[in-house]
């Protein structure tokens, strides 16, 4: 050890030996030198699908050419983004529970994580929408995403009112009690005691933040143990590496257990931020004085040994860096920061037991692969064949460029060796064969059937044809085979959107009500979805969620199911059953909540028995202060044309079916 790393070690504020520390920090610093080297693939192909999608050419082999890329791959990403889009954020209830079973109980838990779910991902603060267009685009591009959630709970003393008390007036040096005349309180038969109020301060919780969070990490930014696991929970450890403020990690010391910030205070941190990510291009200019100090921190999950001293957690090692026999491998998270510019790692500022019950991070795919669990994606597939169109095309129009340029040839010392044409100047000539135009073809036929070829494989790997992306299609084209097409598009867009909810959206949900679980205050629940379905909510329930493209149903098909239920009323009404009217409510109930919209909300009040609800139903509706609503003589009854006898209600409804 340094003597600088020593000094340093000697102001930490983490009551840890010295020893201990420098143990922990060499054995985690070669750890990330590791996932570091074996991330530099990672980043390369990085690099290039983002070229890709931004149509820059990797490198033009020939100086002479022209350096165009051609936005092939990007359109047809784009447009299968734009269908899983369409698809998924069509309804604002992006989440539907799978119930097994009609049990009343099992159905109010399930509605109950389901609002849970719904309300936290349409708060405005949460940008679900962005955010899942920034990991599809990961997932699409490099095949996989990855998703990292936490919690934010911040809770204040506030002061609610006060307690007043009587109590006697104390002398402050004897401390008897003293009388009205201002002697000692010794005889209360003829003296009286003074008496004074006291406020008693009454504080209580106000809770100012109580919700999950969660955020899009760059692949890049991940490092991942590589062994095959189908979940993060499963990895040996995993790495995720952000850059933070020193205000921002003091602000996050009490939440997060952070430590050694002093040590912090004393380094200046150079070179750019951002190099992986906004500023990998390395266009954008550091300040030259920088208002805070910004440093790479990395937080790592995973177990590790460590031993229980005075009711804190520390890591298992002895002072001479070897694993205690007597350590327990458990979940710890372990931060730890570094200078930008510098490879080593400087201090240790975090190091508890983690309290999640997961954790709390999961990972979408684009395609599964065999022995990678990271998956593949599409831009994988297609780099070679964007890198052929790109040179393909600029080799066309080089050639049509040098067909549509004029080139010269002319006789030796007859002629100025510069030419310029123009129609408004003469060139003078001694021969005709003085000056003659070099002819070049421009027949590029080859070049653009090679460049459809290119395209149609490109369409074979990404499921694309030109009328899934918005073109017209071929006059030769039947209406049949466009059909064909467009299923059979469908069938593999399906087949990602059941990798992504299957893989991914279902450990999303999961891990979102996870959080919720383990540290959700009963207060913020009762606020998110109500008293009612608050006690109704089970954080022990295992819950399943349907596909989003199951979930999310057609206006036939929604038609379909209101006419249905339509039918099934007008057969329960006529029923003499005491339980007869609980089943009508029940079936409107199921009509108004497949209409929709308003009618929703009507439905809340239509079944509402809280007098102030039906009072703010009447101030919605514009019925504040009109009274009841005047009786209307029910109508007669249908009655037959031929016998003038009444018609059953099972005649009224075949009639009714009939006409229809």
């Amino acid at each position: 050890m340094t003597k600088n790393k020593t000094a340093r070690l000697e102001r930490s504020d983490w009551k840890v030996p010295k020893e201990i520390q420098d143990a922990l920090l060499s054995h985690i610093s070669k750890e990330l030198t590791v996932a570091i080297r074996n991330n530099k693939k990672i980043n390369e192909d990085f690099e290039v699908y983002s070229n890709m999608l931004h149509s820059i050419r990797e490198a033009k082999p020939n100086e002479w050419e022209s350096d165009i890329a051609l936005p092939e791959f990007t359109s047809r990403l784009l447009a299968q983004l734009g269908n899983f889009v369409a698809q998924y954020f069509s309804s604002t209830d992006y989440i539907e529970t799978d119930i097994d079973s009609d049990d009343p109980e099992n159905v109010a838990e399930a509605k109950a994580a389901k609002d849970l779910l719904n309300t936290l991902l349409k708060d405005k603060e949460s940008h679900y929408y962005h955010k899942i267009v920034r990991l599809i685009m990961f997932v699409f591009s490099c095949g996989y995403g990855i998703i990292k959630g936490g919690y934010r709970q911040k809770i204040r003393k506030r002061l609610s009112h006060y307690n007043y008390r009587s109590d006697y007036v104390t002398d402050p040096l004897t401390g008897d009690f003293l009388a009205e005349d201002g002697a000692p309180y010794t005889d209360p038969t003829i003296q009286k005691p003074v008496f004074q109020t006291i406020e008693e301060p009454i504080y209580k919780d106000e809770v100012l933040v109580d919700k999950p969070i969660f955020d899009i990490y760059p692949v890049q930014n991940v490092y991942i143990s590589p062994e095959y696991t189908y979940s993060l929970n499963d990895k040996e450890f995993i790495i995720f590496e952000t850059e933070k403020t020193l205000d921002e990690l003091k602000s996050e010391a009490d939440e997060m257990g952070y430590f050694n910030l002093n040590l912090l205070e004393e380094e200046e941190p150079e070179g750019q931020r951002g190099e992986k990510t906004y500023n990998r291009d390395k266009n954008l200019e550091e300040q030259p004085l920088p208002i805070v100090k910004t440093f790479t921190v990395f937080e790592r999950w995973g177990k590790y040994p460590l031993i229980e001293k005075d009711g804190k957690y520390i890591p298992g090692f002895d002072k001479k860096g070897q694993f205690l026999e007597n350590a327990e491998n458990a979940e710890c998270i372990i931060y730890y920061a570094k200078n930008r510019e510098k490879d080593e790692l400087r201090h240790i500022i975090g190091f508890r037991k983690s309290r999640h019950t997961k954790r709390p991070m999961c990972r979408f795919l684009c395609y599964v692969d065999m022995v990678n669990d990271c998956g593949f994606g599409d831009g994988e597939v297609n780099r070679e064949l964007q890198k052929a169109i790109n040179d393909n095309y600029n080799l066309m129009n080089y050639r049509t460029k040098l067909a549509i340029t004029p080139a010269f040839k002319g006789k030796r010392f007859a002629v100025d060796e510069d030419i310029k044409i123009s129609p408004e100047k003469v060139t003078l000539l001694e021969n005709l064969s003085d000056l003659e135009e070099i002819k070049i073809q421009d027949n590029i036929q080859g070049g653009i059937v090679h460049h459809e070829l290119l395209s149609s494989r490109m369409d074979y790997c990404m499921a694309t044809a030109p009328q899934t992306m918005g073109m017209s299609p071929e006059r030769a084209e039947t209406a049949t085979m466009a059909s064909i097409i467009n299923s059979r598009a469908n069938i593999r867009l399906g087949m990602k959107s059941m990798n992504l909810e299957f893989i991914g959206f279902s450990e999303f949900y999961d891990m979102l009500l996870t959080l919720c679980n383990d540290f959700m205050l009963s207060e913020t629940l009762e606020k998110l979805i109500g008293k009612e379905k608050a006690m109704a909510y089970n954080p022990k329930r295992d819950d399943k969620f349907k596909p989003v493209s199951q979930a999310l149903e057609t206006e036939e098909s929604r038609m379909f199911k209101i006419k249905s239920w339509q039918n099934i009323l007008g057969m329960v009404q006529a029923v003499p059953n005491p339980r007869t009217p609980m089943v009508l409510n029940y079936i409107i109930g199921q009509i108004l909540e497949l209409m929709g919209g308003s009618f929703k909300a009507f439905k809340k009040f239509m079944f509402e028995e809280d007098p102030r609800s039906v009072l703010l139903y009447q101030l919605a509706t514009g019925a504040k202060g009109m009274g009841s609503a005047p009786t209307v003589p029910s109508p007669a009854p249908t009655q037959n044309q031929m016998s003038s006898l009444t018609q059953s209600p099972t005649e009224q409804q075949a009639r009714e079916t009939a006409s229809e």
